[in-house]
This record gives C-alpha cells, sequence and structure tokens, in this order.
C-alpha cells in the first residue's frame, strides 16, 4: 500500500489515537477489577486468578493473531475484532460471578491479543520504509500513555461513582476508538494465504527481544494489578488517581529527554539507567507510609517504562521485513501477556502470605534478570542484525534480520529494478549470494515476495531465480564459510 514520506501522516495520527485509545481502556480495567471482585465477595488469591485467565487466552491466541493478520486483510481483521473488545466490559456488568467473570477474561484475552499486535502492524504499514524504526519508536509511545492514562481514568470513576459506570466509561473509549479506525480506511491487496502452522506463526527473530521485555513487565503487572489494594491498606486511597498522573509525567519527560539518543542509537546507556531507577523504585515500596512516597514512586516508575517500551518495540519493528511484521509484533506482544500475567498471579499469593510492599520489593528481582538477560545475549543479538544489514545492503535506514529482507517491499516495483538492485548488491557481497544459494528453495517465498510485480506469477520467480543462479556461477569462490550459512 502507499505511503506518506512523512511519519505523521494522516493514518498514523489516525491509528496512533486509535491505539492510544484502546490501550488506555485496557489498561483502565486492571486495576478496578481488583476493586470490583472485593465488591461482588472475590478476594485473595481468586482475584489474581481472574486477573491471569486473560492472559492465559492471550499468550495462546497470539500465534493466530500473528497468522491472520500476514494472511488476511489486516484492516479488517483490525475493525471486527475491535467491535468483539468492545462488547467485553459491559460483559464484566452483566456477569457478576467468579466462574462468568473468568470466562469473560477469557474472551478479552483472545480478541484483544489481535487488536493489540494489529495496530503496530498497520502503524508499520503506512510508515516511509526509511523511517519505519524511527516512526514505530514514536508510535510505541502509545503504550506507555495508556497503560498510566488509562489507569487514571478508571480510578476516577470508581472511586467517584461506581465500578459499573467505570466499566460503561471504559466502554465508551472503546466504541470511540473503533470510530476513530473507521476513519483511516487502509486498502490492501490481495493475500496469497498459506496454511496455519504454529512455527509460521512465531516470528523466531522477535523471541529474544520477546523474552527480555517479559521479564521487565513482571513488576509493572505487579504494581498495575494490585496499586489500588496498596492505597486501601496505606489509608491513601486519595492519592491514588495522581499516582498514574506522576506515571505519564514520569514517561513524557524520558521519552522526550532521550527521543534523539534512541534514534541515534546510543540504547545500552538507556537500559542501563532505566533498569537501575526501576529497581530503586521497586525496593522503595518496602519504606512506603505516605501518598508523597507514592507519587514520587510513579514519577520514577514512569520514568523507567518510558524509554524501555518503545525502545524493545523499535527493536523488534525496525528489523522484521514488512510482510512478517504481524507475526513479528504477535510474538513481541507476548511479553506484556506473559509479564502481566505473571506479575498479577504472583502479587495474588504473596498479598496473603508476606504482604503487598514485600512483595512490590521482590518482583524487583525481574528486573535483574532481564538486565542479565539483555548484557548476556540481546544486545549483542541486535548489534548482529544491525552488522548484518550494514554488511548486505551498506544502508542503516533500515536493520534487518533477514539478509532477504535488504529488499524494500514495494508492489509496484518492477524486475528490471530488482533485476538492477539484485545485481548489484550480489555482486557487492559474494557471501550473501552464496547464503542464498543454499536458501534457493525458501528465499522468494510468500513473505519475501513483494518486491516482484504485484501479480506475483510463477514467471518472475523464475526469472528471479534464473537470475541468480548465473550471478552465482559467476562470483569468485567463497573462501570462508560466512556465520549465517
Amino acid at each position: 500500500m502507499e505511503k506518506a514520506e512523512k511519519i505523521w501522516n494522516r493514518k498514523f495520527i489516525l491509528l496512533f489515537i486509535t491505539n492510544l485509545l484502546v490501550l488506555a481502556a485496557f489498561y483502565a480495567s486492571i486495576p478496578i477489577i481488583p476493586v470490583y471482585c472485593q465488591e461482588i465477595g472475590i478476594t485473595g488469591s481468586k482475584v489474581g486468578i481472574v486477573l491471569t485467565a486473560m492472559s492465559v487466552a492471550t499468550v495462546l491466541f497470539r500465534p493466530v493473531a500473528g497468522y491472520l493478520l500476514d494472511n488476511f486483510n489486516r484492516y479488517r481483521v483490525y475493525l471486527l475484532f475491535l467491535t468483539l473488545f468492545c462488547l467485553s466490559f459491559p460483559a464484566f456488568i452483566a456477569f457478576p460471578v467468579f466462574g462468568l467473570l473468568i470466562v469473560v477474561r477469557l474472551y478479552m484475552g483472545v480478541v484483544y491479543s489481535v487488536c493489540a499486535s494489529a495496530t503496530m502492524t498497520l502503524a508499520g504499514d503506512v510508515l516511509p520504509t526509511s523511517k519505519v524504526t524511527e516512526g514505530i519508536s514514536r508510535f510505541a509511545f502509545t503504550v506507555s500513555i495508556g497503560m498510566a492514562l488509562g489507569p487514571y481514568v478508571g480510578l476516577q470513576v470508581q472511586s467517584n461513582m461506581s465500578s459499573k459506570a467505570s466499566f460503561l466509561t471504559i466502554f465508551g473509549i472503546t466504541v470511540l476508538a473503533l470510530i476513530c479506525v473507521s476513519c483511516c480506511r487502509m486498502k490492501y491487496p490481495k493475500v496469497q494465504r498459506k496454511k496455519f502452522s504454529i512455527r509460521e506463526t512465531i516470528y523466531g527473530p522477535a523471541v529474544p527481544f520477546m523474552l527480555n521485555m517479559m521479564f521487565l513487565m513482571i513488576p509493572y503487572g505487579a504494581v498495575i494489578a494490585y496499586c489500588s489494594i496498596l492505597a486501601q491498606e496505606k489509608e491513601i486511597m486519595g492519592h491514588l488517581p495522581y499516582f498514574y498522573i506522576c506515571l505519564v509525567v514520569g514517561m513524557l519527560i524520558s521519552k522526550l529527554s532521550t527521543q534523539k539518543a534512541i534514534d541515534g542509537g546510543k540504547h545500552r546507556p538507556l537500559v542501563y539507567a532505566s533498569l537501575v531507577v526501576l529497581i530503586l523504585t521497586m525496593i522503595s515500596f518496602l519504606f512506603l507510609t505516605t501518598g508523597v512516597h507514592l507519587l514520587v514512586a510513579g514519577f520514577f516508575f514512569g520514568l523507567g517504562y518510558g524509554i524501555l517500551q518503545p525502545l524493545f518495540q523499535s527493536f523488534v519493528t525496525g528489523t522484521t521485513p514488512g510482510p512478517k511484521r504481524g507475526a513479528a509484533n504477535a510474538t513481541y506482544m507476548l511479553s506484556y501477556d506473559i509479564g502481566i500475567g505473571i506479575g498479577s498471579l504472583l502479587m495474588g499469593f504473596m498479598q496473603e502470605s508476606i504482604g503487598l510492599t514485600t512483595g512490590f520489593a521482590l518482583t524487583a528481582i525481574a528486573y535483574v534478570v532481564g538486565g542479565i538477560v539483555y548484557i548476556s545475549y540481546v544486545d549483542g543479538y541486535y548489534a548482529k542484525c544491525l552488522e548484518h544489514s550494514y554488511r548486505v545492503t551498506g544502508c542503516s535506514q533500515r536493520p534487518a534480520v533477514c539478509p532477504q529482507s535488504c529488499f524494500r517491499p514495494h508492489s509496484s516495483r518492477s524486475f528490471s529494478e530488482f533485476q538492477s538492485r539484485a545485481s548489484r548488491i550480489w555482486r557487492k557481497n559474494f557471501y550473501f549470494a552464496c547464503a542464498l544459494s543454499k536458501q534457493q528453495t525458501g528465499c522468494f517465498n510468500g513473505a519475501h515476495a513483494n518486491f516482484l510485480p504485484a501479480s506475483r506469477d510463477t514467471k518472475p520467480i523464475g526469472r528471479a531465480m534464473s537470475l541468480l543462479s548465473v550471478t552465482l556461477w559467476t562470483l569468485p569462490p567463497c573462501k570462508e564459510r560466512p556465520s549465517y550459512l
């Protein structure tokens, strides 16, 4: 589909607003559900089970979400599942029973798994190819704002009116999101559908980023889910809504002050600094006694996540070919589902045994583990992705995990343009040509064929393979074995 030559084009802005509203609605429900459960007689570990039920459904359905987005019209799929997502919030009012609430949360997890993956994928589709990483870094800020702004709105309505009113308010927010995305009207060409396979729906190159972020999201899930109950125990409930305001302020400051560093590729010091801030913040909950302390903790909590969330999202989207972004985003978003689910479930048990303040402090261990994973593997893995891109394309605008993704997808590109570009790249880097010769049967599959003519008949693919064979035989012999063969 056609893309405007700037980041903040009309469709990108509409998707930005839509994603902000959807995420605000989703995260608004997390802190009000525990209070609502207590109001209807559900307490203790049962609250954690209700919260975790959605994460289980989301994790199981994420692979299907990626398949739907890559094999069907992404825009229509999003419209359908966003409509279904809207209906989940009135269901909390209609079914105030423990068993039925679990069913509602399972349903909510299924539909949300598609919604959360779709917006990031659609946003990448409307961005210029050379600005995908930069644009997604900005788009991912909707996650940070939604995580903070949604709970503030939900708790304000719940404390001043009722839990039922808060669910109806969230329902209204999702309807606004549906109206907003309906104005976007994105068009996609017909896609050649593949047979569903779990192996194809889990995008391997995004798994290291997903696992790393999963650990970092465990404390977030604990705090967002049980902060309202902690405020009730400490009798500082009046300060709780402003906790989320401080969270937003911290995210805004960190985002605005570090955006140039993120665009410049200075990732390592930002990750280290944010982890130190978050570890100290979680340990400080041991000494929480006043509302001011809660607000300061919220500010530094936002400061850390305002860096980590956009940064890791840009890692994933910036290293993924366009046709595979649906599966890549679905794979990466598992980190939020699993991390928040584990955090909520753990706090449900720790609330009864050691107390919330000690439980919050103990979740800082997840930051330590996440930091070790980043230092020992993920940092080097991302650097290799960038090095791979520079070696193959000589261009730093679009880092790529897979060598084939150096062919920037564009349905209108003619075969002669592809032929000329392929010849230049293969002659420039005969290691890449050797790699392609080993992968001839899988190189020009549906995931990487968007640079061929729009008709996608077999003749252009055959000509491409013929060109590959001729080019390979005219290259000098490969003296060393590349690491990626």
